[in-house]
């Protein structure tokens, strides 16, 4: 069988060698097998970077053979088939490789190889794609600066004020979580512009701007790529104080070309594998994609359907699930589909174990164009929401604007999410999700348009926190009480406030309704005093208290918000 297997292979190499060239076309070829590999599971260091390494030990997860990298040996041979042949991407955990070639049917020659498991068309192409001569790769050379988390910095969000607030990041702002020393990958279609553009002067001078690779075409820089990915990154890193602040302006980030810009084929789904593979491998323990798939334009590949969305039918659905079980928190836009046909989320947003990020308006109002849940068995999506409606961005030329869509609103919550994992290092990615979840306004009852609801970050500390106590400045005082909930059956909200001695505070609200702001102020006694706070009910929002402040001499601001119940 193997010598008419090897007959079949020379013969068919003649053939091509003699046949003259053809459409351009991409495969997905699988392999069988990782044996004789020059990696091992006992030595990751070879194959993983140090924080990835320490990531897997830190929450004790076990690196398996789905981890090794793809065979190179296997690899070489396939090279050497067709000098038309050219390597794009590979993908570990599918055992895959993405090639394209110039010649038509090079599937029937790759299937007469033993070490080959199955042979796909991922993409018919128009127009013959650029030779690889040198892949573009931007690295940070130097260390990059992480500062000093301050608490009770309040932020001037500028025209970004209204739109942070919808989910009450600013108090995780305000205790001092920014998204220090966390990194995050943004999977997109092109970064025009990002070394050049000043809202992201301090990414870039602080030496956070870790990378910046290009799956779709490795050649080419993907910083002078793209519109989408720059508006998208400045959702999260922006800052420029009274103009944009992002939701958290201190990550660390590295950036990732996975969309093809000229067609839509299902090879851009393996883009996204191999992208959120590179995440992995460098320790990313946040991602966003705004990004989606439901329908291709070549005839090769199938439209998705709605049955399809189950999570485990596209490769970067199933990718997504995978590196959420590696320790990653995945945020995905929902989709732009829900005023059309299709109306339901796409892939990989469909995937499980993900976060799936629909859009509100800055009135925590929905927007109709938000893709709808639920997943095809019956998954709660999307898992969260955030503003997507005229949000506030950084274009390439530099200039603030506002765009629609839940490619924005997906930023805005992974950098919320950012600054949670930086809150809790020590929790884990499924109880930090699970929390998310639990904040949103309409979690005991959720529905195919909101999910969960509109997440309250506020909430998802104090969910995740449950009890800890925090020191002023000056440790003069301590106040902070911690309940999973705060808002009563009464309509009240209970602040627990801490004295050293008597003093007089004010509280001042702001209506999530109707923008009027109210200051009162309320005297103290020594020790623990307790102060309630009435508020209307909102029918788009859980309550209507849109943000508070507590002032007064040895007040820093922070506290908690209780239950009476």
């Amino acid at each position: 069988m193997m010598r008419k297997k090897l007959f079949l292979f020379f013969a068919l190499s003649l053939f091509f060698a003699s046949t003259s060239a053809q459409s351009p076309v991409k495969y997905f070829v699988q392999f069988t097998d990782k044996n004789n590999s020059n990696y091992s599971v006992s030595r990751p260091e070879e194959f993983l970077s140090p924080k990835a390494v320490e990531n897997r030990n830190k929450f004790n997860i076990t690196i398996t053979e789905q981890d090794l990298p793809v065979n190179r040996n296997y690899i070489e041979q396939i090279l050497s088939i067709d000098t038309t042949i050219v390597l794009f991407t590979q993908s570990k955990w599918f055992n895959a490789i993405t090639i394209y070639a110039t010649r038509d049917s090079l599937e029937y020659i790759l299937d007469t190889l033993d070490f080959v498991k199955t042979v796909e068309i991922t993409s018919t192409m128009k127009e013959k794609e650029e030779r690889i001569y040198k892949p573009h790769y931007y690295k940070n050379s130097r260390v990059p600066i992480v500062s000093t988390p301050t608490s009770m910095d309040e932020l001037d969000y500028g025209k970004a004020y209204t739109q942070v607030r919808v989910n009450n990041i600013q108090w995780l702002h305000r205790m001092g979580f920014k998204g220090e020393g966390v990194v995050v990958m943004f999977m997109d279609g092109g970064f025009l512009n990002v070394d050049h553009v000043p809202h992201f002067e301090n990414l870039r001078n602080e030496g956070r701007l870790l990378g910046v690779r290009n799956f779709v075409n490795p050649g080419k820089n993907a910083l002078r790529l793209g519109s989408h990915g720059t508006m998208v990154l400045s959702c999260v890193a922006s800052e420029i104080p009274g103009n944009l602040i992002g939701t958290a302006p201190k990550v660390m980030v590295f950036l990732a070309n996975t969309e093809d810009g000229r067609t839509e084929t299902k090879v851009e789904e393996d883009n996204w594998v191999a992208g959120i593979e590179w995440a992995d491998s460098l320790g990313c323990m946040v991602l966003n994609s705004s990004l989606g798939y439901t329908k291709f334009d070549d005839t090769v590949a199938q439209p998705r359907s709605h049955a399809d969305l189950d999570g485990k039918t596209s490769r970067a659905s199933i990718a997504a699930t995978m590196a959420s079980e590696r320790g990653m928190i995945v945020c995905n836009s929902a989709g732009n589909e829900g005023n059309n046909k299709w109306r339901k989320i796409g892939c990989p947003a469909d995937a499980d174990k993900i976060l799936t990020v629909g859009a509100v308006d800055s009135t925590a109002t929905r927007v109709a164009f938000s893709s709808r849940g639920a997943t095809a068995d019956g998954r709660v999506k999307p898992d969260a929401v955030a503003v997507g409606r005229r949000t506030y961005v950084a274009n390439p030329r530099g200039h603030t604007s506002q765009a629609d869509g839940t490619s924005f609103s997906s930023p805005m919550l992974t950098g919320m999410v950012a600054c949670l994992r930086q809150a809790f290092p020590n929790k884990t990615n499924f109880e930090i999700m699970d929390a998310i979840r639990k904040s949103g306004h309409q979690a005991e009852n959720p529905n195919t348009l909101l999910g969960y609801g509109v997440t309250d970050f506020l909430k998802v500390y104090n969910i995740l926190l449950q009890e800890h106590t925090i020191q002023s400045g000056n440790g003069a005082k301590v106040m902070e009480f911690i309940f999973p909930s705060y808002v009563t059956t009464k309509n009240k909200l209970i602040i627990n406030i801490f004295s050293e001695k008597a003093k007089t505070v004010s509280i001042t609200t702001e209506s999530r309704r109707t923008g009027k702001v109210t200051a009162k102020k309320h005297k103290l006694k020594r020790g623990m005093n307790t102060v309630k706070l009435s508020f209307t009910k909102n029918k788009d929002a859980e309550y209507d208290i849109y943000d508070l402040r507590i002032t007064g001499e040895g007040i820093d601001g922070r506290f908690v918000v209780g239950s009476e119940d």
